[in-house]
């Protein structure tokens, strides 16, 4: 049997070896085609080459069959897919013939018949061929994202493209990306970034991912997602043309429906409550299909890619108090430090969100001397961080606790102490912020009070005040300078 891939492969007929890159020579009988002497038709070989098909694509499935025959005045070609035979009407001649690409390998029986108008008998050869379609790879890549991590929950995406490497997103529990029927490849580009490529689509055959069950409105952690964005591409002589996007639970199907752009990648960014046939609740399926009208050319392949919900930034402050541990107080990355933001600590107020107080402590956030920044700043120095969007140019209070340890120890320049600060703008990188905080924030505070953990009766609010800028995009940057532990906690902006 012989394996028909992409480029040139020879056939093995009756003995005789026909390449189209090396030619044996093929000795013709004497007799004349016409003459008294010729007594049967001579069908000594035939070969098949692949090559480029109308639209200029080569991949190993447009098949040229030419016979080597004497005494022949017509010759019939059935490509064993199903459809008549094509007719070769003179000598020397060829005809060729594009198998389909829905499946990504078939065998089919090529039988090459010579025929005569003078009464000669007809001469047959067949052969099996089998034909393995590659797909053709994607050769560009959409935009990466902007959206910061904090923001993002991926099914597929490589991140936020930063200083030349990438950022990942945290990726949804348990995706995976190949339970369609769809063959499933992944492309990776010379700059690093992959892409799904989703083959063999067509109205019985679709791609799915599935993951644990999502909840829009607790996507993030108590936050809702509003969008789930997508980045979908076909070159439409080797793919599809029309798009249906199905978000699916059990019974319960969310569609969306796009025509694409031929050779182009386009982005959807989809809101969950708008955009789909109704409102988005939940899901654990994304099916991706050819749209109703739409067509299916050679593999049918559809190119993904950035799969991911997100949510807008919040103008509220999450997580304030901090029962929740580190999460939504860390910042994206951080060149030579540390992501975590503090010690997650059950030495906070005694006083909860709504400033009730329980009579015991609560959660908090906690710093010591090997955590701290200025005097003992180290890559293990820690900075909580929280982006917010707020109204521009508009006068806000940051509030928040906190309490130092009064033991006895050498005091930093400035005297121990737990900083509080509003910068200028998002910050996707640790080091940016630092950069912005020395160059001045918008507000600072420096609690210098050391009395001791929270009680009942200790702990120190701080109310500070400030402006938002013309964007409205600021944040929030906490560290502390001390020797010995220091707290904070219930941490608000109104």
């Amino acid at each position: 049997m012989n394996l028909l891939k992409k480029g040139i492969f020879a056939m093995l007929i009756a003995g005789s070896i026909v390449s189209c890159e090396e030619e044996d020579t093929v000795i013709r009988p004497t007799e004349s085609q016409s003459g008294t002497g010729l007594t049967e038709i001579v069908f000594s070989s035939f070969k098949a080459t692949t090559g480029s098909d109308s639209n200029g694509v080569n991949d190993g499935t447009y098949v040229t069959v030419t016979p080597l025959t004497v005494g022949a005045s017509s010759i019939e070609v059935d490509f064993g897919n199903g459809g008549a035979p094509l007719t070769i009407a003179e000598q020397g001649g060829s005809v060729s013939y594009d198998y389909p690409n829905l499946l990504e390998e078939v065998t089919y029986t090529i039988t090459v018949t010579a025929k005569s108008n003078k009464g000669l008998a007809s001469v047959a050869q067949t052969e099996n061929l089998t034909v393995e379609h590659d797909v053709t790879n994607v050769s560009s890549a959409p935009s990466s994202p902007s959206l910061a991590p904090a923001n993002v929950l991926s099914f597929f995406s490589d991140g936020l493209l930063h200083n030349g490497s990438f950022i990942g997103y945290t990726v949804a529990s348990g995706a995976d990306l190949d339970e369609g029927a769809a063959q499933y490849e992944v492309s990776t580009m010379d700059s690093g970034n992959k892409v799904i490529q989703y083959s063999r689509l067509s109205d019985a055959v679709n791609a799915t991912i599935e993951f644990d069950e999502i909840e829009v409105a607790d996507a993030f952690d108590g936050v809702a997602a509003t969008h789930i964005n997508f980045d979908v591409h076909s070159d439409f002589a080797v793919g599809i043309d029309k798009l249906k996007i199905t978000l699916v639970d059990g019974s319960t199907e969310y569609t969306y429906n796009q025509d694409l752009v031929d050779g182009e990648w386009v982005n959807l960014n989809l809101d969950l409550a708008t955009d789909f046939s109704a409102p988005v609740v939940k899901f654990d399926e994304i099916k991706f299909e050819i749209g109703a009208g739409g067509t299916a050319n050679d593999a049918a392949t559809l190119n993904v890619d950035n799969v991911y919900l997100h949510k807008p930034i919040s103008s509220k402050v999450l997580n304030g108090d901090f029962t929740d541990k580190q999460n939504h107080w860390k910042i994206d990355a951080f060149t030579d430090g540390k992501r975590d933001p503090f010690n997650s600590t059950s030495d906070g107020s005694y006083f909860d969100y709504d400033g009730v107080d329980l009579g015991s402590k609560t959660g908090g956030a906690k710093w010591t001397s090997s955590t701290s920044a200025g005097t003992y700043i180290s890559s293990s120095t820690r900075y909580a961080y929280q982006a917010l969007k707020l109204e521009p140019n508009t006068n806000y209070t940051l509030e928040y606790q906190y309490a130092i340890k009064s033991d006895a120890a050498v005091e930093p320049e400035g005297n121990r102490r737990i900083v509080a600060e509003i910068l200028d703008g998002h910050f996707i990188d640790g080091v940016d912020a630092v950069e912005s905080s020395n160059n001045g924030p918008l507000a600072r505070h420096s609690g210098t009070i050391a009395e001791g953990k929270f009680n009942s009766t200790r702990g120190t609010t701080v109310l500070l005040p400030f402006t938002t800028n013309d964007s409205g995009e600021i944040s929030i940057w906490i560290y502390a300078i001390t020797p010995k532990d220091a707290y904070v906690d219930n941490v608000k902006i109104y």
